[in-house]
């Protein structure tokens, strides 16, 4: 039976572009483009536009370089035929993002090996010390250079100070170009693959008497629309939905009412601020104004609480209803079906299931869910 891993992929900072800003009594403007150009890619990308999707987390990377635009980058490169790009960025990802999830990670190490089908692949040997160009244009450092380099697939061109090595790179292979041989133009040779076992010789047909009888049922693939034998699982992941989706509607009603309040706060520290011609920036931290906007500034750090532990609660809130509705879902299509065909004849032996494991993870500025199984 054929077992494959099935990765539903959540961009990582979905439910983070969701969220809106806790208020403050000034922005900063770098932070403030960022984030702008990070929900455009966001929207681009949910609506197919993978193109505009790269270059908008491109503009954002470049303002506020954060592990999340990173990913979402690299996602959205793939999936506007820019194979190489992603792969620069996935492998950066995975140096660069110390505190991401084991989830996160699993996405980001999914992506570079598909694109890496796309690419070619060139191992340099060569002696310690050659400083080796690419195409004429790249400088790829002095060896040993550790790493493969990836490539375009095509020809490519490989020199150092005495030595010139043609390559044709082939997309999802490996070749390995080899300087210190004294010639001015070197053969490549692929990386040798492990060898293959040979198949076994089939084992002799036996007589048609000694043949187990199989109905004809057994044969037809299991029809996943048929209700399962068990329903409960269906209902129980029902019903946590459904509290996951009130619980995310009435929080994030309590988030909006915290933010609204909090603006209007700010708004006020400035405008008084301004009147005393005061720098509003900082203001709240100067114990020689608490005695006039200490109540304020309070009140203003309360509802910013507020909003965020609002926010949170209604980002967890939709990751636990997504988790419900997968879960009834892939119970309902996987689980054991009812009157299911059993096989005549044959000794009785424990069935292979196709398995669903929904894995939901969330937090103040990211959350998502990740689904594995077989069948």
């Amino acid at each position: 039976m054929k077992t494959s891993l099935i990765a539903t992929g959540v961009l990582v900072a979905f439910l983070s572009s969701t969220v809106p800003h806790v208020a403050h009594a000034e922005d900063d403007p770098v932070t403030t483009q960022a984030r702008a150009r990070f929900k455009e890619g966001v929207d681009f990308y949910d609506k197919g536009q993978f193109e505009n999707a790269r270059l908008a987390f491109l503009q954002a990377y470049m303002l506020k370089k954060h592990p999340a635009v990173l990913l979402n980058l690299a996602q959205s490169s793939a999936k506007s035929g820019h194979p190489l790009e992603a792969s620069k960025y996935f492998q950066q990802y995975l140096k660069e993002a110390t505190t991401a999830t084991p989830a996160q990670r699993a996405d980001a190490e999914s992506g570079l090996a598909e694109v890496q089908k796309k690419i070619g692949r060139i191992e340099i040997v060569a002696p310690a010390g050659t400083d080796i160009t690419l195409d004429d244009k790249d400088r790829l450092g002095t060896s040993p250079i550790s790493e493969p380099i990836d490539v375009e697939p095509g020809p490519h061109t490989l020199k150092s100070s005495t030595e010139t090595i043609r390559v044709t790179a082939t997309a999802g292979q490996k070749v390995q170009a080899r300087f210190g041989g004294g010639t001015t133009v070197a053969a490549v040779t692929p990386v040798p693959t492990p060898p293959t076992e040979p198949t076994p010789e089939p084992a002799a047909a036996p007589q048609p008497a000694e043949q187990p009888i199989v109905s004809e049922s057994t044969a037809k693939h299991t029809n996943l629309l048929a209700p399962p034998k068990n329903m409960t699982p269906v209902y129980v992941g029902l019903g946590v939905g459904g509290v996951g989706l009130v619980s995310a509607i009435v929080f994030a009603a309590f988030r909006a009412d915290a933010q609204t309040k909090a603006d209007t706060v700010a708004d006020q520290i400035r405008s008084a601020a301004k009147a005393s011609n005061l720098d509003p920036g900082g203001l709240c931290n100067d114990p020689r104004q608490q005695t006039r906007f200490g109540g304020a500034c309070a009140t203003l750090r309360d509802n910013n609480d507020k909003v965020d532990t609002n926010t949170i609660i209604a980002n967890v809130s939709l990751v636990v209803m997504g988790a419900g509705l997968l879960t009834a879902a892939g119970w309902y299509l996987f689980a054991p079906k009812k009157g299911e065909p059993k096989t005549e004849g044959a000794a009785p032996a424990t069935a292979m299931r196709p398995t669903v494991q929904v894995t939901p993870y969330g937090g103040a500025g990211q959350g998502g869910l990740t689904v594995f199984g077989s069948f």
